[in-house]
Order: structure tokens, then sequence, then C-alpha cells
């Protein structure tokens, strides 16, 4: 990070750096780095929003839909730990995002050709490759480069962009596209925003410039986890895995769900989609910002109680839809869930320069317990009992991650 004054907001999460930064680099930094984890998170979800489609082209089971989100969050996971410990050692988080955000480019236009099913395994395979390190990477560039007090702030509008991008436009865009060109130009349109966002990365965005010891290197106290530090993120990995298995649950098989059990048309249940991206966007916001005056702690909780309500009123509503409607909109403001849990809590209490590798490994354990295990689990289990089960398990993994949230250490206002 470049800078005159590095100053540590409380236990080691956030470096301030903005004294020696040009006049409105922040807000351009939170910008640009919103864009990007909101163009990573449209191509992930893409897979659910474009089911439909998928099912129809392949003729495959439920499980099967799973798999193709499954094999590129194995993907996600393994790049996503590799890249934020390469970006804690070598400090250089821009020279590897601009790489990684033109791979993804090149994942997504690979897309077009496919016309097997194991062909498109591969290619979003392919995709996780390039798209996992980028959030992690880029969140340890919006956790370091932003001033202390505005952390819960600039995470919320980066969240904020992110569900009005990948849950508000994204499925309306994605299932008007693949109605009228294929479900194949559905994933591409990704590709455009990539490479654009890569050249804004570039020209505008710094290097935070704080690597990690070497291995042959002491390590200093200031790297150090405490006790507390430890514990904290333990929570956060069961966190991450249970809320990740109720997200991901529902991002892949709710649209299907809605066409098959309610009778909805591909297109009216990407509206309905996108009717809880505005959800997830006022989570994404609220919940932040609420964190920062009611404590991380407090805010998670309330996130993990809205989690648990949304699976109940899709299994059990039998009144008018507008009731239904406006349930399911609240619950999904949960979503807002994820930045606490994964980049708040921890930077709040690990060393800066461990921030880009824990972040990496919380979202990396949810990726493989919640978005491997989950689609391939309840895929099955809706095949074998029903389209209903895959949520009455999210029920119990809310449940899981709310007992963990009381367990968090008690709330530190930011």
């Amino acid at each position: 990070m470049n800078g005159t004054e590095n100053a540590a907001s409380g236990a080691g999460g956030t470096v301030q750096t903005t004294r020696s930064s040009p006049r409105g680099y922040e807000a351009r930094m939170v910008l640009i780095t919103s864009l990007v984890v909101s163009t990573v998170a449209a191509d992930r979800y893409a897979t659910g929003y474009l089911g439909p489609y998928l099912v129809e082209a392949f003729n495959i089971s439920k499980a099967q839909l799973g798999a193709v989100y499954s094999i590129q969050a194995v993907a996600v996971a393994v790049a996503g730990y590799a890249m934020g410990f390469l970006s804690d050692r070598l400090g250089r988080q821009i020279a590897i995002l601009v790489p990684l955000m033109l791979l993804a480019a090149m994942a997504a236009i690979g897309v077009l050709p496919v016309q097997a099913y194991l062909t498109l395994l591969l290619v979003r395979a392919a995709s996780g490759c390039a798209l996992g390190g980028i959030v992690p990477v880029t969140q340890a560039v919006t956790t370091s480069q932003s001033k202390p007090s505005k952390v819960g702030r600039n995470i919320a509008i980066q969240t904020l962009f992110l569900f009005f991008i990948s849950q508000m436009l994204a499925p309306i865009v994605q299932t008007r596209v693949a109605d009228h060109w294929g479900w194949q130009a559905g994933y591409a349109i990704s590709a455009l925003p990539f490479v654009v966002l890569a050249v804004l990365l570039g020209l505008f965005v710094k290097d935070s410039g704080k690597a990690r010891p070497t291995v042959d290197s002491p390590e200093p106290a200031s790297t150090a986890m405490s006790p507390e530090a430890r514990r904290t993120v333990l929570l956060c990995l069961v966190i991450s895995a249970g809320f990740t298995f109720w997200a991901i649950i529902h991002s892949t098989f709710l649209a299907l769900y809605l066409v098959e059990r309610l009778g909805y048309t591909p297109v009216a249940a990407g509206n309905t989609l996108g009717m809880l991206g505005v959800a997830g966007a006022v989570g994404g916001i609220g919940l932040p910002l609420l964190s920062d005056y009611i404590g991380r702690r407090g805010a998670l909780i309330l996130g993990m109680l809205l989690a648990a309500s949304l699976p109940v009123t899709l299994l059990m509503w039998s009144g008018p839809a507008w009731g239904f409607n406006i349930l399911l909109f609240v619950g999904w403001i949960a979503m807002g869930s994820l930045p606490i849990h994964a980049v708040l809590v921890p930077s709040d209490v690990v060393p800066a320069a461990r921030v880009a590798s824990t972040v990496a490994l919380i979202l990396a354990v949810g990726e493989i317990l919640g978005g491997v295990v989950g689609p391939i689990a309840g895929g099955a289990l809706a095949d074998r009992f029903g389209a209903q089960t895959p949520f009455q398990v999210a029920f119990g993994t809310a449940l899981l991650s709310l007992v963990c949230a009381l367990l968090l250490p008690r709330p530190r206002k930011a």
C-alpha cells in the first residue's frame, strides 16, 4: 500500500492510506472493485438463472444441474485460496487481478461453442480457476485501502452493487438473452464487462503494497493471530459453510422450483429472482451499515434469522401471491450477511497482512462444503425425495449458522 502513514484499525484489520492518495481515490477504488465483484457474482449465479434452459437442452437431472455449479465451485475454492495467499505474500493485488479478469473473459466466451454436458463442465471448471482469486484479492484491496471509519460503508456499497447487478439485473438479462440467442449466450455476456474492468483496474486502482514475510523471515508480532482471532475465524468458517449451502441451494434450485412446482415460466421465474436481487441489495447495504452501529455479531444474528425464514415461506406459505413475494423479499435480505462473516468480522480481528488469505480461506470452505456439496447433494435429494427437500436442509444449515453467530465474541463497534 502506498502512503506515508499506515494506521491499523482495531486488532489489525484495516490500513489507512488515503492521506497520500489523490483526492477521490477511495471513491473510485470502491466503485471499480464493486463492479468487479458484481460481475464475478453474476457469472457464478448464471447456472441457477439458466437452469431451466440447461435441463431442457441436455435432459439432465437436478443433481447433474447442481454439478455444473459444483465443479466451478471446486475450482473457485482452490484458486481462491492460492491467489489470496499469493496476494498476501507479494502485495501485488492488481498484477494478480488483471490477468485473472482477462482469463475469466476467455472462459465466458468459451461457452459459446458448447453442445455437450461434459464440455460445459470443463468450461465452467476453467472459469472457476479464473474467478476464484478475484473476490478475496479484491476484498483485500477494499478493506486495506479504506479509511477505518468507512470500511463497513464501503463494503456495504460493494455489496449493494453486487446484488443490484448479479441478482437483480443478471437474472432478467441472462434469461432474456438465453430466450433469444440460446443459453450459451446467457453465459457469454460476462466477457465484455470482465475485459473493461481489467482495463479500469490496471489504470485506476493501486496495489496495497503490503507483503507478508517470506518463509525464511521471522514472523513479526503484527502478523500473529490472537486466540480470539482464531476462534472468530473458526466460527466464520462454519457460518460460511452453512450460509453458502443455504444461498447456493436457493440460487441453483429456486428458479427450477418456481417453474416445476408453482407453474412459472422461465422468464417469470427470472423476474422473481430479479425482485429478490432488490432484496439482496437492501440487505447488502443495510446489514453491513447496521453492523457499524450495533456490532458485527448483532447484524449477523439478524441476517441468519432472516435466512431461516426464507425456506419456511417457500415451503409453507399458502396465502396470496403478494404475501408470498413480500416474505421472499424479506428473507432474501439475509444475503447482506455474506460480507459480514466473510470480510468484516475477520478483517476486524486478523492482521492486515493476513486479510486476503483469511477471506479466501473462509470463502473456500464455503465453496467446498456449501457450494460443492450443496448443489450435488441438494439435487440428489430433490431427485429422490422431492423438490422441497433441498430447501428443508437449507433451513437446517441456516439454523447452524445462527448458532455460530451467537457464539461470536461480543460486538465491537467500528
